[in-house]
């Protein structure tokens, strides 16, 4: 699940600002922002792996 400081991140981040900007806007530090996204990033691939694998073993049950 994504914490709420990786849902701002990503957001600022869809709308077109950069890490500096958003961590301007934020106030926090430009590695913080870095992490936050990064994270962010790896929960959600790590999300679509876990979904491709259920579907996976669902076909293979039937």
């Amino acid at each position: 699940m994504l914490t709420e400081k990786e849902i701002e991140v990503l957001k600022l981040v869809k709308e077109g600002l950069t890490q500096k900007e958003v961590s301007k806007r934020l106030k926090i530090s430009q590695p913080a922002v870095s992490n936050f996204y990064n994270n962010a990033l790896k929960k959600i691939k790590d999300a679509k792996e876990i979904l491709k694998l259920k579907r996976e073993m669902k076909i293979g049950d039937e």
